[in-house]
């Protein structure tokens, strides 16, 4: 995989959504846009541990008076863990809606990544199947996309958010 090559925005085209695309390791990952409620730096927000907890669980934030459960993105999904000391370092503050109740308020997690590199608009009719990753990985994606020649998997929030390893 090509590194830091800017990403090149696609031509915007009816059909396509904002996602919001970063890395974790070597891969690069896109997340719809409109679940992503803000980024924060991993380095400056502060995190309370949690004992007994499972280790991709890296603690607990205060986002101004909501707390907040703050997982490590490459740990919880089997891939390469984040460094919390880099500064390029984020928690990126997602939204998934409950599966029972679309009317019942919104599941918020952080999850922390490696760094972000910025929006692209994409058609999401051009994700394929998930087919050639890790297991640990594979339920947690939509698909593959291929971003002018570099491969963005495209993360499944809802899948994280009400996955049974919380």
């Amino acid at each position: 995989m090509k590194k830091n090559t800017p990403l090149a925005a696609p031509n915007h085209t009816s059909g396509t959504k904002q996602f919001l695309v970063f890395a974790q390791g070597d891969s690069l990952f896109g997340v719809e846009l409109e679940a992503v409620r803000e980024v924060l730096s991993l380095k400056e927000q502060p995190l309370e541990p949690v004992p007994n907890t499972l280790p991709f669980l890296l603690g607990l934030t205060n986002l101004r008076g909501e707390i907040l459960a703050v997982a490590d993105f490459g740990h919880f999904t089997g891939i390469a863990p984040v460094d919390i000391h880099n500064p390029n370092s984020r928690i990126l503050v997602v939204e998934a809606p409950d599966p029972r109740d679309a009317r019942l308020s919104k599941m918020r997690i952080g999850l922390a990544v490696s760094r972000v590199e910025g929006v692209l608009p994409l058609n999401p009719d051009r994700t394929v199947s998930a087919v050639d990753v890790s297991a640990d990985l594979a339920p947690f994606l939509k698909g593959l996309y291929n971003c002018d020649g570099r491969l963005l998997m495209i993360v499944d929030i809802e899948a994280i958010a009400h996955s049974e390893r919380w």
